[in-house]
């Protein structure tokens, strides 16, 4: 006879549960739900009441309710489409059922006489009110059917799995709810004045009566809010871990000279500006340190990242050691390295570039340079991340654009640079501005610093919508600003993710637009060119020998060409509002004024239309990116598909950004004083969303 498990349900598998196969828990898995216990805090998106029966001559269009009659007639007739009429009578009123996909049985038992209690939305059809395809219950007059006595929760599914499945099971769970430990302390639970765990998840599963007036949806009843706090608590945990684990470990001390740096500013025909020099003193009181730096730069379009990314390297170089640079993309990597090798090599500083487009020969003698201590940085792509790329020293690593990449590739380059108990320190930067809020949960992990002022000079970009039609203005918009000597970017994008596609329509684009404007030389680039010849048109448009760059969004970051006033954005109500920033600043770099012009096409949508009125009533990156979160959520704003940094359940972090200080407090004091609850408040809230930490990164 089989033993009874010591292992409470809630910790089991979900297939423990009766009527879960793996089918089933395949789908549970991509819903987050691998235990039991997970199938708690799948909380509802919103309520039906179910709990009273409404007269039929009282319904109103738009409602969701429960009605209960007889049926009087049905019926199949052939209009449109064939489909199944009942008429429901309650005495006060009739109501048409109407069902588009139907079997003879399901016919046969809607019978006139039939005693018949429905769910659904009632809808006007002509002069009648309807319900179509509604829920449904035969009712037997001699034995009544109570209703429910709570509201009905609606969740968050996925194709196959259907709403009275998830009811079943999560009722299930909600039978052993009792069984979850408190993980947060008792003063905490005392201080904000938090109900109980267990009655917290009861509550938003199965809402009593009275609450049905209340929305129980948007943060403020104190059951969601507890759970809210407990959930931003996990991820807190999480990056306090990472930035406890990063800190105890050893790096290179490099002393505040960069004797470098004072060179190249001797040479620069420009200064750099309060804020650079202020970013430029964090950093260089960082690498004093010997820990590692772990530091994030956010810097709006044109504030001078490059300049502050040089000092830092020239200050890991004065001391003897080597520099990475990694950035997203090959052509943003070619740029830097063009910039580099301008800069740096009248010093006698050898720039050594790795990408995955070369040959293993022509790596080789670069990798063996880097290994010999001649190459003194490195700028490449994730070709960095090859096992044949090795450093004779490694002590900084700077990588561009970190939203493109994952905390896990982020630590896997500082685990190249490791050398005996020495980790190299790292600079991570993004011209993409984060809201604050979003950055101290993502980037926890991360000291933070901000360029907040632009260079001098810059010119203000205007910038407008236009509708697809008047294409014909665009591109004598187009002629006028080549004729005044100045430069002009087309960005094709397409809402399919086909670089093939993306590639045709810009070479389609570039054709057009060479027969419209034969005057004009006309350049293409895109993704699938070999970076040779990427770099090749890049210096044509820069020498000005091409006036007018057709591309795909590969130009998003790093081009810089200042003669360049006039930037058109094909379908732009298919970008993200912080990509449309982004490429709206490859123009505005130089002394003329600048402009935009956002191409859409109608109907816009709601929010692509908000997008679109953000973008021309703001140039500031910051109040974008504010916008920008609001509107598509944080996974999609850093780029959840490398990132998975920031997958909530329940929290929303524009919602409830004014609980982060007391959530940062609750999570020091949690890894101060009970350490051991540590895990079990990751794993109750992280297992999906993140997978391995930093902490167990640096423990294995």
């Amino acid at each position: 006879m089989d033993q009874p498990s010591t292992v409470s349900l809630l910790q089991q598998p979900v297939t423990a549960l009766k009527g879960v196969g793996e089918k089933m828990a395949e789908k549970l898995t991509k819903l987050a739900i691998i235990r039991v216990a997970d199938l708690l805090f799948h909380l509802p998106l919103r309520y039906q009441d179910r709990t009273r029966i409404y007269p039929i001559s009282s319904l109103r269009v738009g409602q969701e309710v429960l009605v209960e009659g007889e049926i009087d007639t049905t019926e199949v007739v052939m209009r449109s489409r064939r489909m199944l009429l009942c008429q429901v009578n309650d005495g006060s009123g009739v109501i048409t059922l109407r069902f588009f996909h139907f079997s003879h049985a399901q016919k046969q038992s809607l019978s006139p006489g039939s005693l018949l209690r429905c769910f659904g939305e009632i809808r006007q059809s002509g002069f009648r009110l309807e319900m179509v395809h509604p829920e449904y219950k035969l009712l037997n007059p001699a034995h009544p059917t109570p209703v429910e006595n709570t509201l009905t929760a609606t969740y968050p599914s996925t194709e196959g799995l259907q709403q009275r499945s998830l009811l079943k099971l999560i009722g299930i769970a909600l039978e052993q709810v009792h069984e979850l430990p408190e993980l947060l302390p008792e003063h905490t639970v005392r201080t904000y004045q938090f109900p109980p765990l267990a009655d917290s998840l009861m509550l938003l599963h199965q809402p009593p009566v009275e609450l049905a007036h209340l929305p129980m949806t948007d943060g403020q009843h104190p059951a969601q809010r507890r759970l809210v706090f407990e959930e931003m608590l996990a991820h807190q945990l999480g990056v306090q871990q990472a930035r406890q684990a990063i800190k105890s470990v050893n790096a290179p001390a490099m002393p505040e000279a960069n004797t470098y740096f004072s060179q190249l500013l001797e040479q620069l025909p420009f200064q750099p500006t309060g804020a650079q020099n202020r970013v430029i003193a964090e950093i260089a009181q960082d690498l004093g340190q010997n820990t590692p730096m772990n530091r994030l730069v956010q810097g709006d379009v044109g504030s001078g990242k490059t300049l502050v990314a040089i000092a830092a390297a020239l200050h890991a170089i004065t001391h003897g050691y080597q520099v990475a640079l990694m950035a997203p993309t090959e052509l943003l990597a070619e740029q830097h390295y063009s910039n580099l090798c301008a800069w740096l090599e009248p010093m006698g500083l050898e720039v050594v570039f790795i990408s995955g487009g070369q040959t293993a020969k022509q790596r080789r003698r670069k990798v063996e340079n880097l290994l010999l201590g001649i190459g003194h940085i490195a700028v490449g792509t994730h070709a960095l991340f090859q096992k044949t790329v090795e450093f004779l020293q490694l002590g900084l690593i700077i990588i561009d654009e970190q939203h493109r990449f994952g905390v896990h590739q982020r630590l896997e380059l500082r685990e190249k640079g490791k050398q005996g108990d020495h980790y190299p320190h790292q600079l991570v930067m993004t011209a993409t501005p984060i809201p604050r809020t979003l950055a101290m949960t993502a980037y926890g992990d991360l000291d933070y610093s901000v360029i907040d002022e632009l260079p001098p000079g810059r010119t203000p970009i205007k910038t407008v919508a236009i509708n697809n039609e008047r294409r014909d203005e665009i591109i004598e918009r187009i002629s006028s600003a080549c004729a005044a000597g100045r430069q002009v970017y087309w960005v094709c994008t397409l809402i399919e993710e086909s670089e093939v596609l993306q590639c045709q329509a810009a070479a389609d684009t570039a054709e057009l637009l060479r027969e419209r404007l034969p005057n004009i030389n006309v350049g293409l680039i895109h993704g699938r060119l070999h970076g040779s010849e990427k770099e090749a048109i890049m210096q044509a448009f820069k020498a000005n020998t091409l006036q007018l760059l057709v591309a795909t969004t590969v130009i998003e970051v790093g081009v810089d060409v200042p003669n360049a006033s006039l930037m058109i954005i094909e379908n732009a109500e298919r970008l993200g509002l912080s990509q449309l920033h982004q490429l709206r600043g490859r123009v505005g770099r130089g002394e003329t004024a600048s402009s935009c012009v956002l191409m859409y096409q109608a109907p816009l949508g709601k929010t692509a239309r908000k997008r679109l009125d953000a973008l021309r009533s703001s140039t500031d990156g910051f109040e974008i990116a504010n916008i920008d979160l609001e509107i598509r959520g944080p996974g999609e704003v850093l780029g959840t598909r490398q990132t998975g940094d920031v997958q909530m359940r329940i929290a929303q972090l524009i919602r409830d950004q004014h609980l982060l200080p007391a959530v940062q407090d609750a999570a020091r004091d949690i890894i101060a004083n009970y350490p051991e609850r540590v895990p079990a408040l990751t794993q109750r809230w992280l297992q999906q969303a993140n997978g391995a930490t930093a902490t167990q990164f640096f423990q294995s």
